[in-house]
């Protein structure tokens, strides 16, 4: 009996043990509810773009008793193109050369020593600075003649003027010249381009030409913009009435000022032992030839 009693009793307890109320289950924190980063935007940079002139035309501006300036800008072969002309009346003005070989100088020190209204590089020189063609400064002759090619400037006391074709006038040492500038090639000749070989290099040039009213044009680009041919086709479709055009020594050389420090001008990269200076008529010539003075 007791031992019934004793099993019935270990019965209970291990039903009693089985029914027992479950443990509660730990409750974990809550997440916090994450918001999403937003992408980081940067702003596109904006560039600067370089400055460009645009085209422009200046228009002749009258700046000395006989002395005209017109500066033009312009597309051509995908660049800004710039070219600086200065209009000469030969009835107002007279012209020299200045020939200093041994003594070459920038432009600016050519205009303060002769005094001059206006200069001009003149034509092609050795490594030694003698000219390699026929100029005459002061009367006196340097250098030797180019025959059948290139092109002369003449200009006498009356205030006559010349800008011939070598080709088909030839010079004469006979001749009786006060002052007088050879280049080469010559670009345009009775109002025509004459010279049409292209090379494809294009530079600084620096041009003598003569219009059909008897004017005097002396014309430089400041930079590399133009082949010889090029230069030849827009002097002949630029409104400059032109009757003849011939080329001086370019590149590092071309130089145009006058003296005038408010004026547009361009400089040379090197001394020029040769320039063609332009005075006021009937002032004296100061400096022309070989640093020396001349009446």
């Amino acid at each position: 009996m007791l031992c019934h009693v004793l099993r019935c009793f270990c019965v209970l307890a291990a039903l009693s043990a089985c029914t027992a109320a479950p443990q509660r289950e730990a409750r974990s924190q809550p997440l916090p509810t994450l918001i999403p980063t937003q992408p980081v935007v940067v702003a596109p940079t904006t560039l600067v773009q370089p400055t460009v002139p645009a085209p422009s035309d200046s228009g002749w501006s009258l700046t000395a008793p006989g002395v005209e300036t017109r500066q033009l800008r312009f597309m051509h072969a995908e660049t800004l193109a710039q070219v600086n002309v200065v209009r000469l009346d030969p009835q107002q003005l007279r012209f020299a050369v200045g020939y200093r070989p041994d003594a070459p100088t920038d432009l600016d020190s050519w205009l303060n020593d002769s005094a001059a209204l206006v200069a001009i590089n003149g034509g092609f020189f050795d490594a030694a600075n003698r000219t390699v063609a026929l100029i005459i400064s002061d009367g006196v002759a340097f250098g030797q003649s180019y025959e059948g090619r290139g092109g002369m400037f003449t200009a006498r006391t009356d205030g006559s003027v010349s800008l011939r074709y070598l080709g088909s006038q030839p010079y004469d040492s006979a001749e009786v010249l006060e002052t007088a500038l050879q280049g080469w090639p010559m670009l345009v000749h009775s109002g025509g381009a004459i010279y049409d070989y292209e090379d494809g290099v294009r530079d600084r040039r620096s041009v003598i030409s003569y219009d059909r009213s008897g004017r005097v044009l002396l014309i430089a680009t400041p930079t590399a913009s133009f082949t010889l041919a090029e230069m030849a086709r827009w002097l002949v479709s630029a409104d400059l009435d032109l009757d003849a055009a011939l080329n001086l020594d370019g590149g590092s050389s071309t130089a145009l000022a006058l003296n005038d420090s408010g004026a547009a001008r361009v400089e040379s990269f090197l001394p020029l032992p040769i320039v063609l200076l332009v005075f006021p008529r009937g002032s004296s010539i100061v400096g022309s030839r070989l640093g020396d003075c001349a009446a």
